[in-house]
This record gives structure tokens, sequence and C-alpha cells, in this order.
């Protein structure tokens, strides 16, 4: 894959609130984070929707994050918001909890929900601690990985340092966690039951980088966004990573650096405006009809960066699924 600047992308699908996470499909169009609501939905025919909730709720306490969406035609939300939780609603737009607590510890804040091809869900949640930014430190190491599946919802894995996207391979064989604060990708063996293996350190990062979503493309690379630093890596099935895109404000990269070692880094720097036209890019999806055009998820802008890429996406569980 080449390096990418700033002229190999174009941008589509206006009117976002927070499009943090994306779903693309054949056939049923695209889904996006959608702040204080949970999901809007471009379908394939140009129409758009917003599914969620509907009562008024602040962005604050229902903040959408990572979504998903099922093989029987529901989409799932993970609520990085006060409140927490995992939510689902369907098309009659009925939006209700599925799972806010496991084990009596309740899911706050829950980052990131994936749907496999075999029914189950993995639920990253990234902290137990509240409010989650007291976890934006260097030794954060209390978030982990819930299963939710026929035998009902389970800790999987713990001890993680700010657990966010999640991703099976290509083989069905692991399954890849981003550590944003601990900066490293780890990935897990995965058991027949569900349960994983130790602990193995896929890729580590340095100096500015904090990684957050995360894909699969066909060769079995893993695609890796850096939320702060506006990076883009490719990392290859060694785990050697290679940079393919950068758009970074240096002064406030630092400012956010100096920040993080000093237990000083809070949401307010975490949020502020960053690179000098795409803005904290904080997810990845590949889709069109050749699974090559790879959308952006990003937490400040209000339509999506796409480009081109040479290598197709990995077909994710979701692709043929409608809604």
């Amino acid at each position: 894959m080449k390096t990418l600047t700033l002229d190999d992308f174009s941008y589509s699908h206006a009117g976002m609130k927070r499009p943090e996470c994306l779903i693309c499909t054949r056939d049923a169009g695209l889904f996006a984070a959608y702040n204080g609501i949970g999901v809007k939905h471009f379908a394939p025919d140009g129409t758009t929707s917003l599914y969620g909730r509907q009562d008024g709720v602040s962005a604050e306490d229902f903040t959408p994050n990572g979504i998903a969406l099922t093989n029987d035609g529901r989409l799932i939300v993970a609520n990085i918001g006060i409140a927490g939780g995992v939510w689902q609603v369907d098309r009659s737009n009925d939006c209700r909890p599925l799972l806010m607590e496991v084990d009596g510890v309740a899911l706050y804040p829950a980052n990131f929900v994936l749907a496999d091809g075999q029914g189950r869900l993995w639920i990253s949640v990234s902290t137990r601690l509240k409010p989650r930014s007291l976890a934006y430190v260097p030794s954060a190491d209390d978030g982990y990985i819930v299963l939710l599946d026929q035998r009902g919802a389970r800790i999987v894995a713990d001890g993680l340092g700010y657990s966010n996207e999640c991703r099976i391979s290509n083989d069905g064989g692991h399954l890849y966690v981003n550590e944003t604060f601990a900066r490293r990708v780890s990935r897990f063996q995965v058991h027949a039951d569900g349960s994983l293996g130790p602990r193995e350190i896929f890729t580590t990062l340095g100096h500015g980088d904090f990684p957050d979503g995360g894909t699969f493309d066909a060769e079995g690379w893993y695609w890796m966004t850096s939320v702060i630093s506006n990076r883009i890596y490719r990392v290859n099935p060694s785990g050697k990573a290679h940079l393919i895109f950068e758009d970074a404000d240096h002064a406030y990269v630092e400012r956010a650096e100096s920040a993080f070692q000093t237990n000083a880094l809070t949401s307010e720097i975490l949020n502020a405006v960053s690179g000098s036209i795409i803005s904290h890019i904080a997810s990845i999806a590949f889709g069109g009809p050749d699974l090559r055009t790879a959308y952006l998820g990003t937490l400040g802008m209000e339509k999506l960066p796409f480009f081109r890429s040479d290598t197709p996406g990995q077909i994710p569980a979701h692709w043929t699924w409608t809604f």
C-alpha cells in the first residue's frame, strides 16, 4: 500500500455527528455512530434515517461509540457515555438496554462491540474508573473484554490498558484488541467455547500514538488508526507497523504527549482540534462493491473522509446481513 497524502482523500456522507464507528455492508448501506441518538443509516437508495434513543437524553449521558449489525437485523450500540451499557435498536426504532453489567460490574464505559459470524458479541470496556478520563494514563490496566453468546455474558480478558476496538483475524483464530493508553495491540487465541488464550503483544506504538480503531484487509494485514496523531498504520502479520498516512498537528501532539506522560491528559485536551483537514481519526472500515473504499470514522468531523486502497478489506461477517 502506498503512502497516502491529503490529495488521496475525498469526502462523503454529510450530516454526521461524532461518527466514531462505521459499518459498511454490501446491500444494506452504511451505518455510522451518531451522538446522542445511536446510529445514522445511509440506505442504498440515498435516504437517511436515525435509529436509537428519541427520549431527549443528553449526549454526555448517551454517547454512541462502537456499533455493530447482527445477523438478525439489530443494531448494537456501545455507550461510552455516563450511563454506559450496550444497547440494541431495531428497524421499528425500539431502543432498549441489552447488557448493562457483567458479574455485578457496570459496563461503563462500553467502548466497542463486534458481532462475529457465530452470532456472538465481543464487547470492549475501557476501564472501571469513573470518569473514564482517570484512565488516560500510561499505567492504565483495568480494561476488559466481555463475550455475550448463548451461554450469557462473561469477562474473557482483563487487565487491559484502555481496551478499544477489537477484531477477529481473517482465519477466526485470534481476537486483536487495541489498548489505547498502553499504546499496543494485543491478541488472544480464540477457543471453540469462546474463551481466550493468554495475551500476546502483537505490536507496540510510541511517541504521540494512541491506537483507537482497527480492521483487517484481505491479505491479513491489520490497519490501525491513532486518534491524537491522526495517523494510519498498516501492520504486517509479524507485527511490524508501516505508517501510511499522517495529518498531525505536531504542536498539539506534543501538548497531548506531555500531558499523558505526567498523568494530566484530560478530555478537553483529547478532544481539541487536531490535524489540518482530517481531525481525530478514530476508526477505519472498508466498503464499496470491491471493498477497496476505506472510510474513516472520526470524533469531530461532520462527513466521512475516504480513499481508495490498493488492497481490499477483509470481508466482514456483517457484509451480506440486512437491516
